[in-house]
């Protein structure tokens, strides 16, 4: 194999899919990028076996000297090209000794590979069913809901995200048993169509990414995005090519997302969204956010609790302390209806609800040990429950 390519082109095909890569898997093969060399076009694959992602950059006449196959080291192969010039020329050479060389101007790096043939694919989703939606509205439904996933538990199934599909509506739920956050989008299908997908975080946190470094592309431009859903894949190609005057994105560059779905049974989350609640309480965002931030200095390092005093109309008491005997008062200006009452939170996760709404927040309540729904005001499209503590 032997390719003559812009630096700019190879690095920014490889920045695209590099952190699929992981050489801490047992296999050592999967912290390498297969690289397939063709007379038009390039395609670098990156994968841990749960998530694949590949890189197909078309080539001009000439960049392929000679068609072959190999795999290089993913860290080492961004971290080289990362270092060398701007607009530099790379040159990739594989040799008969399991080595590639890469030389640049005066560089010149001698790399181990490994065979190709080794290399192992997820392959494609099978009986799919295709969902077509905004990057904008896809972004926003993972973004909105991805901070509530489970990072380690025995459910495996927590430590994803579903995808539900139903009532011509496209919901994304995550929950890891003490929070759940739920956004939703309505979607061109059909009627009777149904369908729930778990999605791992991994592949979550990457198809976020994505969709996000295409929208820096793209500023206020929006696409579509068709989401592939297999029996066991999710599938999804996004241009990366040069965006023209019009806000078209060439296909010179294409990346291919696929993920291997949690194989479970994700809960019913609309049987714990609350629905019998009796008191509301209206708070600002921002002052709720300097609020907590200041109280929860003082909170217990493991519990994080704080403590919202429901009273009267007009002001709420909110504190905190710690095992130190140390406390933190402050009263915040609310808009509250129902009777007095008094209830605990773990404040970060009170946090990451306000972190990713912008406008006022509802907190729908019932009962001290009952779960809270919290939304922002006028917004039925996005829903937080947080479960109460006892401190």
């Amino acid at each position: 194999m032997q390719l003559s390519i812009n630096r700019e082109s190879l690095l920014k095909a490889i920045n695209l899919i590099a952190k699929a890569a992981d050489k801490r898997h047992n296999m050592v093969i999967l912290g390498n990028i297969k690289l397939q060399l063709s007379d038009s076009e390039l395609i670098l694959t990156a994968s841990d076996l749960e998530v694949e992602l590949t890189s197909t950059l078309k080539l001009p006449a000439g960049a392929c000297v000679e068609a072959g196959t190999t795999t290089l080291p993913a860290t080492k192969l961004k971290d080289i090209c990362k270092s060398l010039p701007a607009q530099a020329q790379v040159n990739l050479a594989t040799q008969a000794n399991e080595r590639c060389l890469l030389t640049s101007g005066k560089s010149r790096f001698t790399l181990g590979t490994l065979p190709s043939e080794d290399y192992p694919s997820l392959g494609n989703p099978e009986n799919i069913t295709p969902l077509t939606i905004s990057r904008n509205r896809l972004t926003d439904l993972i973004h909105k809901t991805q901070f509530a996933m489970a990072i380690q538990d025995v459910r495996y199934y927590l430590t994803g995200m579903l995808f539900d599909v139903s009532q011509q509506q496209l919901t994304t739920v995550a929950t890891d048993g003490h929070r759940l956050a739920l956004a939703r989008s309505v979607i061109n299908v059909s009627e009777d169509l149904n369908m729930q997908a778990i999605l791992p975080r991994k592949a979550v946190i990457e198809l976020e990414r994505l969709a996000s470094e295409l929208g820096k592309m793209l500023g206020d431009q929006d696409n579509v995005v068709t989401l592939s859903f297999g029996r066991e894949f999710l599938q999804v190609s996004l241009p990366f090519g040069d965006v023209d005057s019009a806000g078209q994105v060439s296909q010179d560059l294409m990346v291919t997302f696929t993920a291997r779905l949690i194989d479970g049974k994700f809960p019913d989350y609309r049987r714990v969204m609350p629905s019998n609640t009796d008191k509301l309480a209206l708070f600002s965002q921002e002052k709720m956010t300097d609020v907590l931030r200041r109280v929860a200095i003082l909170s217990n390092e493991k519990s994080r609790g704080v403590v919202f005093n429901f009273a009267s109309d007009g002001m709420v008491e909110v504190r905190a302390n710690n095992a130190e005997q140390d406390e933190a008062v402050e009263m915040i200006q609310a808009k509250y209806q129902g009777e007095p009452m008094e209830l605990s939170f773990n404040a970060a996760y009170l946090q990451d609800v306000l972190g990713v709404i912008q406008g006022d927040l509802q907190m729908h309540m019932s009962q001290s040990n009952a779960s809270v729904l919290v939304n922002q005001l006028n917004d039925e499209f996005h829903q937080y429950v947080i479960m109460p503590m006892r401190i």
